[in-house]
């Protein structure tokens, strides 16, 4: 008649699998946690000696350290090879970060392209001729150029201004 344990039919009963795993992961999760604080606490307190460091080095010298941003632009020590510049780009919103993540692949691939990149000469004179022709800005400022050259060699519109502007 009697069927076995009545509390395994509960969903809170601590022998269930289901409450076991769940119990097993919070104690994960905890255990985590507390690693991750942990290295916060030993990182602050790096950061404090490093503090204190500079102050008795201020008062030695004399000299007083401004405090800037560099903390900001400061590499991170994940023991990347990443260039600075790579994330100066990063943080001035010039370069994406999964282009700069991409980029040590290609650097491998494109080494050994560099030796036809080198022999290459980007400033040839006709490469630089059409820079100079395709240029706007360039373009822009000679019409400007001429329709003031065409001001100044007309004598009458040019009298007509001074007139107008009381010169």
């Amino acid at each position: 008649m009697g069927g076995g344990d009545l509390n395994m039919k509960k969903s809170w009963h601590p022998l269930l699998l289901k409450n076991q795993e769940r119990v097993w992961l919070e104690e994960k999760r905890a255990l985590e946690e507390k690693k991750k604080l942990d290295q916060l606490r030993k990182e602050k307190e790096e950061e404090r000696q490093l503090q204190e460091l500079q102050r008795l080095q201020e008062e030695q010298t004399g000299k007083k350290r401004t405090e800037k941003l560099e903390w900001m632009y400061a590499t991170p020590a994940t023991g990347t090879s990443t260039n600075t510049n790579d994330l100066e780009d990063y943080l001035l919103g010039k370069k994406r970060v999964d282009k700069i993540l991409i980029g040590d692949e290609h650097a491998k691939l494109g080494a050994s392209h560099k030796s036809f990149i080198a022999t290459q000469n980007a400033n040839t004179p006709r490469d630089v001729a059409a820079k100079v022709r395709e240029d706007p800005l360039l373009a822009i400022k000679q019409q400007e150029q001429a329709a003031y050259q065409a001001l100044m060699s007309n004598p009458l519109r040019l009298r007509e201004l001074q007139e107008r502007n009381g010169i």
